[in-house]
């Protein structure tokens, strides 16, 4: 979990989400814009794919384990922003990723998709291990939440 595309993966793998993005950005320089900008991307698609959010379970809820990682994510598709980010990963970089850009891109996910998300570390002192969960709970929440529900008969969960 090195990289954007790492970031990316988790979520098309675990989410069970198509994830197309084609980015071209001064990543020669460091991957702050292409984070934000595929985070901002990611969120816009979402946005216009809930469209009304008719019949979608719309909370999620997952925790996931990694190793002694566990990180727990909690979200509501209810078209209110709010981002509340529990992480404390303990080194600045893994690879060549700033471990900040870790909320940053929730930030600005959260910001274009109006999503009310909730973070926190349970447990975990290897960053790799802390943002790999993160990423893989943020997927199965998301899915859960954006998952059609036949008996709510196309209704939107107030």
């Amino acid at each position: 979990m090195t990289t954007v595309d790492d970031n990316l993966q988790q979520l098309a793998s675990h989410g069970l989400f198509d994830v197309y993005v084609k980015a071209m950005g001064d990543t020669h320089i460091d991957d702050h814009h292409s984070n934000e900008d595929t985070a901002l991307a990611i969120g816009m698609a979402l946005l216009q794919a809930l469209g009304d959010r008719k019949g979608i379970n719309r909370f999620g809820h997952f925790t996931a384990p990694l190793e002694e990682a566990a990180v727990e994510v909690i979200l509501d598709l209810s078209g209110r922003p709010h981002l509340s980010c529990g992480l404390s990963i303990p080194t600045e970089r893994v690879g060549t990723y700033d471990t900040q850009l870790v909320a940053h891109f929730f930030q600005s996910l959260v910001n274009t998709s109006g999503m009310t998300l909730q973070i926190r570390q349970l447990a975990g002192n290897n960053s790799h291990h802390i943002m790999e969960a993160t990423f893989k709970a943020f997927a199965r929440a998301l899915r859960q939440a954006t998952e059609y529900d036949l008996r709510r008969r196309g209704t939107i969960p107030e």
